[in-house]
């Protein structure tokens, strides 16, 4: 399975914005009891730009959207969204160790939040974030390189004399 990115187009909006829905939808009625296709539409529009979003591929097929912000002491993980018949295939786990690969080479953190009933903070957790707080509707968390670097071994000389 090859994962891979490329920028947003305008012409990919459509598709997002179907994408959105469809990974949204469960989450939202689990957490809010109701589904509002008009509010689901001005959330995307207010949120989606083709310059800042990137496409998710799986051998050459889309199946989702991500926006990462690359800042400057950290990166901010503002969205990922897998459509749910591509979604447990390891796609978003891909997308999130690249993140974090690239993290750890900038020696700066990883930070996002997600919906309180998003299972997806099951991924994030498996991968090392933790929770930094919680806001009425969303669960923060962060992920510090420095927390999961390699550990290296240091052996000790012992130097004796003869």
């Amino acid at each position: 399975m090859n994962v891979f990115r490329r920028p947003a187009t305008a012409a990919d909006m459509e598709f997002a914005r179907t994408v959105h829905h469809r990974a949204y939808r469960e989450v939202i009625e689990l957490q809010y009891g109701s589904w509002s296709v008009d509010a689901q539409d001005k959330f995307f529009a207010d949120a989606w730009s083709a310059a800042t979003h990137e496409i998710i591929l799986c051998d050459s097929v889309s199946c989702g959207y991500t926006c990462i912000e690359n800042r400057k002491a950290e990166i901010y993980l503002r969205e990922l969204v897998i459509d749910p018949d591509f979604q447990c295939l390891g796609i978003g786990s891909s997308i999130v160790k690249d993140v974090l690969a690239e993290a750890t080479a900038r020696e700066i953190p990883v930070r996002l939040q997600t919906h309180l009933l998003n299972r997806a903070s099951n991924l994030y957790r498996r991968l090392g974030f933790r929770e930094t707080g919680r806001t009425n509707t969303h669960i923060l968390m962060e992920w510090q390189p420095a927390e999961h670097a390699p550990r290296q071994i240091v052996r000790e000389r012992r130097h004796t004399r003869r």
